[in-house]
């Protein structure tokens, strides 16, 4: 990340660099109204199944949750439960749906003069919530075994990409349309990829460490298009033989 400038007394910070640092400083520490007690209200029953089904999913895996069973643990009745989510997969979905709305909402409060990669990376190293990152990368480890959960990540995966393409359409004007999709598309490609590639290295338990350790793999994921792959731009020293 560019260093902000030391500006002289009475000089507007307005390089690219202060407005960078000003927009993540925006992103991080924006004020959200405060919800009315039904807001909260629905907000914690809404948690209380995630919460429930997630608690299920740990220590009985996928064969073990049922409707019944979950809203029991949350403290609801079953109509209740469908009130609030169509099905248990979409009570198990909902954290990732707001990990990428929240990444999402990020980039669009961006200040519009800083270039779109750069305003991607620093919306994914905005979310250092662990309460938002973990339970996603729990249901990303169990998903693999179950194609109706596999499936709705992918259409949560989808739905950041058509959001993504309309926030690039609105920052980058001057663009196609193609170029606005391949973008969005590659954004969340680059997500994909770093989950994988956190997932297939991950050796101990599902921690602090291990759910910092995917945020920055998120990062670093979305730099390497920002920087042009840099390490696939190197060229060895191998010599082909004659």
């Amino acid at each position: 990340m560019p260093l902000p400038c030391i500006p002289f007394p009475h000089t507007p910070r307005n390089c690219t660099a202060c407005k960078f640092a000003r927009s993540v400083e925006r992103v991080r520490s924006s004020e959200i109204p405060a919800p009315s007690r039904r807001e909260l209200n629905k907000s914690a029953t809404r948690d209380a199944i995630v919460h429930a089904a997630f608690e299920q999913l740990n220590t009985g895996g996928f064969s073990s949750l049922t409707a019944e069973s979950v809203a029991e643990a949350a403290g609801v009745s079953r109509r209740t439960l469908f009130n609030y989510f169509p099905s248990i997969e979409a009570a198990l979905n909902e954290p990732t749906k707001q990990l990428l709305d929240r990444a999402v909402s990020a980039l669009d409060g961006m200040d519009l003069d800083v270039d779109l990669l750069s305003a991607a990376v620093a919306a994914v190293e905005s979310l250092v919530d662990p309460a938002l990152l973990e339970p996603v990368a729990t249901l990303y480890l169990h998903a693999a075994a179950h194609p109706q959960m596999t499936r709705m990540q992918l259409e949560a995966w989808n739905t950041c990409a058509e959001q993504l393409t309309q926030i690039v359409t609105v920052r980058a004007p001057q663009g196609t349309e193609l170029a606005a999709m391949v973008f969005a598309h590659a954004i969340v490609g680059a997500g994909k990829a770093a989950f994988a590639q956190w997932s297939k290295h991950l050796t101990g338990p599902l921690d602090a460490h291990s759910t910092q350790l995917l945020r920055t793999t998120l990062a670093e994921a979305i730099a390497q298009l920002r920087d042009g792959f840099p390490s696939l731009q190197q060229r060895t020293d191998n010599t082909r033989k004659a």
